[in-house]
């Protein structure tokens, strides 16, 4: 069940994590850092990471090393809240 569950969520996510790209990007573009095309790299990664679990939990369960499940399943989650520290750092940086 978990699986069918991340499944529909890494849908969604990778949905959604093309619209906060998109919308990172913009801010980011106008960022006077030195590391903001590291910051455009990370935003662009977080639907790549919804899509990784997806496929990755799928893929792990397969191969029959269920316990890693749960682990692809926190990782986007974990990777997008990251992304949004490392933003909210930068314009405390900038400010």
């Amino acid at each position: 069940m978990l699986l069918w569950v991340n499944t529909v969520i890494s849908l969604l996510g990778i949905v959604l994590g093309i619209f906060v790209a998109s919308g990172s990007a913009i801010s980011i573009a106008n960022m006077q850092v030195s590391w903001a095309a590291w910051l455009m790299v990370a935003a662009f990664g977080i639907p790549v990471a919804f899509g990784l679990s997806g496929i990755g939990a799928w893929l792990v369960h397969w191969f029959g090393a269920s316990h890693l499940v749960i682990y692809l399943v926190a990782f986007p989650w974990v990777y997008f809240v990251l992304f949004i520290a490392a933003m909210l750092a930068t314009f405390k940086f900038l400010a």
